[in-house]
């Protein structure tokens, strides 16, 4: 079976799966015929709303605490050297690996040590052509798995910081015609403080903290261009491939907070930037809508080798998307602004059912509860409605047993244990204090 993974980089799940009015602007025709043809998973999460964690997490199958990565700037070995990793182990297993565009897990371009033939460096210009070149002059007839890479639609980062666009500014549209804000783009009354602190300290990054509501409406506009840039890249990309005989997955490392709750780029666990397409075409497997919540990165590897016919490594955390697993998703984050002196901001998510637990480090409304069928914009906080004491009480208990189970011992002094935890738990958590 061949394979065909196409990647791009801070794209939204909602700029796909538009279910809200205010996101129909996104046009994506060339992605909405693949997803026609494919399991289409709408709450598909990355394990971590950040490039590097996110990607390593991809190659590997691991989570990025187990692999002591929490920022984009982690020292150490690159994931992808592991004979474990996403390319190495689908080379062993017979197949032609190549890699086009971004890998940033953690330099910017992949190469053969990770396992693939790079085919073309980091960067979307020339990226779709390297590929066909490549599929229409691979010597050898075994099976190939392609990585596509795009870094579309990050560059809304420069956008958002006033620099200039590599692959082409996008023109300012008139405010008449730019989108309107999203239904939950003012915060929450119970919005986590450690958010607010964010934004207001990493300025250099985010680039937005003097926004106007009509800034904002630009912002999208020129977030949604970017979108439709890449998908017609995807689309030229896509036709080169036989539908039926490759399998085709297209996937993001995370999101983009696109004016919701307020908030730009990733780091938040907001759904925006935590929530990905997650698009898995196979050869013989009926299209389909999948709504339940699916650890998207971080499954891809044993997904891949579920298509493929061939076993996953040995210890990992993932599992194929196509395995029933009851288990909940869970992402984690680190805010990672080496500027600032004092211990980094971190937070975990979890996402059982239809319900949605954040808990952040620390801070006002550390906690927050959301049950995302009623409320998808995340805008009521139930974690501090009495009524719902016994649901929080019920993910309290999930998320320290997944970190006590996932040895995620950097989280667990910053955990709200629930009155279930035994006592020898806290003894043990506690055992220094500090």
């Amino acid at each position: 079976m061949n394979i065909l993974l196409i990647m791009a980089d801070q794209f939204s799940a909602h700029a796909l799966h538009r279910t809200r009015d205010t996101d129909s602007h996104f046009r994506t025709p060339h992605l909405d015929r693949l997803a026609a043809a494919s399991l289409s998973f709408t709450h598909a999460y990355t394990p971590f709303p950040l490039c590097v964690p996110a990607r390593s997490s991809m190659v590997t199958g691991r989570y990025p605490h187990e692999l002591g990565i929490g920022s984009n700037t982690a020292d150490g070995e690159e994931p992808g050297r592991d004979p474990a990793s996403l390319g190495h182990w689908f080379r062993v297993a017979g197949y032609d690996c190549a890699y086009a565009g971004k890998w940033h897990a953690q330099q910017a371009s992949a190469s053969v040590e990770d396992g693939f033939t790079a085919v073309h460096p980091f960067g979307d210009e020339g990226l779709v052509e390297a590929c066909k070149e490549w599929l229409s002059k691979r010597p050898s007839k075994r099976p190939f798995m392609l990585v596509a890479s795009f870094d579309d639609p990050h560059t809304i980062c420069e956008y958002a910081r006033s620099q200039p666009l590599p692959y082409g500014d996008v023109p300012r549209v008139p405010v008449g015609s730019a989108p309107p804000l999203p239904a939950n783009f003012s915060p929450s009354p119970y919005a986590p403080s450690a958010l607010a602190v964010e934004v207001d300290s990493a300025q250099r990054v985010y680039g937005t903290r003097d926004y106007t509501s009509d800034d904002w409406r630009a912002y999208r506009a020129a977030y949604a261009t970017l979108v439709t840039r890449v998908d017609e890249k995807i689309g030229k990309l896509m036709d080169s491939v036989d539908l039926a005989e490759t399998a085709v997955v297209f996937v993001s490392d995370h999101g983009d907070g696109d004016a919701s709750h307020g908030w730009n780029q990733k780091t938040a666990l907001y759904e925006e930037c935590i929530r990905v397409p997650f698009l898995l075409h196979v050869p013989g497997v009926a299209a389909a809508t999948i709504d339940t919540p699916v650890a998207a990165v971080l499954n891809l590897l044993p997904t891949l080798c579920d298509v493929a016919g061939i076993p996953a490594p040995d210890g990992i955390a993932g599992v194929s998307v196509l395995q029933p697993d009851p288990s909940p998703v869970v992402v984690q984050t680190v805010f990672s602004d080496g500027a600032r002196p004092g211990p980094r901001t971190s937070g975990r998510s979890l996402l059982c059912g239809a319900w949605k637990y954040t808990v952040y480090s620390w801070g006002l409304n550390r906690e927050q509860l959301h049950q995302l069928r009623a409320d998808p914009g995340e805008q009521r906080n139930l974690a501090v409605e009495d009524s719902f004491a016994e649901v929080l009480e019920e993910m309290r208990e999930h998320l320290l047993n997944w970190a006590l189970e996932s040895r995620d011992t950097s989280f667990l002094k910053r955990l709200v244990l629930p009155m279930s935890a035994p006592a020898h738990i806290r003894k043990e958590i506690f055992t220094l204090p500090y």
